[in-house]
């Protein structure tokens, strides 16, 4: 999505964009209450009551490892950029855009607040928009590349997904150009990155042509890529943890290894927008994913239930710590506005 539009999902709602919501809010509710008529509740019900209450407890704590870790990638772009934001600052600012994610029918919400505070850190609002937009696009980079060697590791297949591993790699070489247009010093390449899409149709010539104008402050910088490549592996890696710690809770039998490569697709399936937020399409992944290891459908369906808990306690938590900062979105909306220009005060 080109940096611009980001704001504009603060803005006012077309009736085109109900009619979206909903139909993504059938879809969930239709793939949720699909997949929870094909097992008894009481199933789910006792899972629930029998969790091993020190593995959830360290499951809900992983969520705070992965602020720290992305507040540093975030701190070390905007660094680049000539602004010196404080990590605690930008911490608690990867905790409020939980709760915007969990709120809002998009996880653009959460950009949303991550680009006020950048602009109240002293970036201009295209460094801070820039600065988000590349921040996002290296996470995603990390869970793609996650997904493509989960592909390699796949225990099971099934037609009726036949079409997945070509989508996964599709995407994720998209991805990688994309990074390699951002920090890519070879004049050469650049050139034909840009011939490449300017050629293409109007969305992804659109997309591409605000990603180039967005990373110029960044391009050519390998310590850069190799550091916020390195963050965005190792949040990855405690995204799944997170899921084996619910696993050992509920007393499902993948091993930590079998993760690499169930949490990554699932989650990387999620991003299409098809749902709310992944509701539904997560559920459907991980019934999928788990079944090849042998794990009843009703114990696929809770650990996915568990691991959405855990992102909404911490947007319960996010909303508290924006309460405590005493903002609103119409002050955050008004900030970074397409309107507003030059520093805070």
């Amino acid at each position: 999505m080109p940096p611009p539009e980001i704001t504009e999902k603060v803005g006012a709602v077309s009736p085109k964009k109900v009619v979206l919501l909903a139909v993504k809010i059938l879809i969930s509710f239709g793939l949720l209450f699909y997949l929870l008529s094909s097992v008894e509740f009481a199933d789910i019900k006792a899972n629930l009551a029998s969790a091993n209450p020190l593995y959830l407890a360290l499951a809900l704590l992983t969520p705070y490892v992965g602020f720290f870790v992305t507040s540093l990638r975030w701190k070390g772009l905007l660094a680049e950029q000539g602004v010196h934001a404080r990590q605690s600052i930008l911490f608690r600012s990867c905790m409020t855009a939980v709760f915007f994610n969990q709120l809002l029918p998009s996880t653009i919400g959460g950009d949303v607040v991550r680009i006020y505070d950048s602009w109240k850190a002293g970036a201009t609002k295209a460094v801070a928009v820039s600065t988000i937009f590349i921040d996002r696009i290296l996470g995603l980079t990390a869970l793609a590349m996650f997904a493509v060697a989960g592909l390699a590791l796949m225990k099971t297949q099934s037609d009726d997904l036949r079409l997945l591993p070509l989508a996964v790699v599709g995407v994720a070489l998209c991805l990688a150009g994309s990074v390699l247009m951002v920090f890519s010093p070879v004049k050469a390449l650049l050139e034909l990155a840009r011939t490449v899409y300017r050629a293409s149709p109007r969305p992804i010539s659109k997309f591409f042509g605000k990603l180039d104008e967005a990373v110029d402050a960044y391009r050519g910088k390998h310590f850069v890529l190799v550091r916020a490549m390195a963050l965005s592996l190792v949040l990855q890696l405690n995204v799944i943890l997170m899921h084996y710690l619910l696993g050992r809770a509920i007393g499902i039998s993948p091993t930590f290894y079998d993760y690499f490569y169930i949490v990554p697709i699932a989650l990387f399936v999620m991003l299409i927008p098809l749902t709310i937020n992944g509701i539904g399409l997560r559920e459907g992944m991980f019934v999928y994913m788990l079944a090849g290891l042998n794990v009843a459908k009703d114990d696929a369906i809770t650990l996915s239930l568990l691991a959405f808990a855990v992102f909404l306690i911490h947007g319960v938590v996010g909303g508290l710590v924006l309460a405590m900062r005493g903002l609103s979105l119409s002050a955050i909306q008004k900030s970074v506005s397409p309107q507003r220009s030059g520093q805070p005060t």
